[in-house]
């Protein structure tokens, strides 16, 4: 129960009675606990360290108020204004959040374990080693968020707007991201194990070959924004077809080609590299079509293999293919170079890979995408297109 006298104190006002006495007994901890403070006027007051426990503070002002340290454990906050508040290792465990103003507020080594935060406004909030274990961030806005080295386990990011945070190395296991928009999202070395993604938007996102996506729940991922490029189009993904097809993908090198690019030229230096590695397994994963004549071409390579050198490799050969082809095309085309900016572009419209990439070997490109990305642009899954691709003028 609360502290009579503190109580009382509180109720005569914040900056004739409360902050001065706080200031002159700084080492007395208040007790407010399951005090009634509902839609009480507590702007700026020196609230640190104060034990709230189970207190009613719906509907409450405290904007700009210094509550670092205090206990807030299992208090309602519901509704109320925590604008610009200090927060600062506060406990908040199983505190009701709901549809609280939390805009500008410092949350940083808070505990927030268990609580409930949905509706929150989270404009320009800092949670810097914040503790969200188990919380529920459900249909939250992060955009505007700050959100560095938080424990964010078995949280609930169910459709929440999650677009562009960097979550680089966090923790995610079990976490539940149903619907959530991940569009952008920098997720290198991120933990997933026992996620759910089951309808989220990983348009654009950013993993690598250290990203864990073991046992992830997907039954259907978006492409695009929008609930656009369902994949898989119709059904739902068997038992951990998701983490296979998408862990796959995490060990390749993306090639940008910014001005265009001859199908022919890239033939030729990707039949060379398959050389040089004496029959290691290299395929192409995916062709994006960046639009302006801006291309990424995605290439599956071991798990062991130095990307920078086939990187390099690559593009070392590629141009020397393009002087060698520019000649030709040179002779072909009576040396008009607008013809050959007009076959250039032109060789950029993806239905000219298939024509050239059937050379005379052999292409199974069933486990890969043409016409955008595994995780980015528009689709077009050569599961749909199908089979080998042949050289019928050979």
């Amino acid at each position: 129960m609360a502290n009579e006298e503190h109580l009382a104190l509180l109720k005569e006002g914040i900056q004739l009675s409360w902050n001065k006495w706080r200031a002159k007994n700084f080492v007395t901890k208040p007790d407010l606990s399951e005090a009634n403070l509902s839609k009480m006027n507590l702007n700026e007051a020196d609230l640190s360290g104060v034990n709230f426990g189970r207190a009613n503070l719906s509907d409450a002002s405290l904007s700009r108020a210094n509550i670092s340290g205090a206990d807030l454990s299992g208090v309602n906050l519901s509704k109320a204004n925590l604008s610009r508040a200090n927060l600062i290792g506060a406990v908040l465990i199983e505190a009701n959040l709901n549809d609280v103003d939390l805009s500008g507020a410092n949350l940083s080594r808070a505990n927030l374990s268990s609580a409930d935060l949905r509706k929150a406004n989270l404009n320009g909030v800092v949670f810097i080693e914040t503790n969200l274990y188990k919380a529920n961030l459900s249909g939250l806005n992060f955009t505007k968020a700050a959100i560095n080295r938080a424990n964010l386990t078995e949280v609930n990011f169910s459709e929440t707007n999650l677009s562009k945070l960097n979550f680089n190395s966090f923790d995610l296991r079990g976490s539940d991201f149903t619907n959530a928009n991940l569009t952008n999202i920098q997720a290198l070395e991120t933990n997933f194990t026992g996620a759910i993604l089951t309808g989220a938007c990983i348009e654009d996102w950013h993993i690598n070959s250290y990203t864990n996506l073991t046992n992830v729940t997907c039954d259907y991922i978006y492409l695009c924004q929008g609930q656009q490029e369902r994949r898989p189009s119709s059904g739902n993904f068997t038992l951990g077809e998701f983490t296979k097809l998408f862990q796959k993908a995490q060990e390749t090198v993306d090639l940008i080609f910014n001005n265009g690019i001859d199908w022919q030229a890239f033939l030729t230096s990707f039949q060379k590299l398959q050389v040089e590695c004496g029959g290691e397994e290299l395929s192409i994963q995916a062709i994006e079509n960046k639009n302006d004549g801006v291309f990424v071409i995605r290439v599956n390579v071991p798990a062991d293999a130095n990307k920078a050198e086939v990187e390099k490799y690559l593009k070392r050969e590629y141009e020397l293919a393009l002087v060698v082809l520019e000649e030709k095309y040179q002779v072909q085309l009576q040396g008009k170079d607008e013809q050959i900016e007009i076959y250039r572009k032109q060789s950029t419209d993806l239905t000219e890979i298939v024509k050239l990439l059937a050379g005379k070997a052999t292409y199974d490109l069933r486990n890969s995408q043409i016409g955008g990305s595994l995780i980015n642009a528009e689709i077009v899954n050569t599961d749909e297109i199908s089979g080998n691709i042949h050289n019928n003028n050979a």
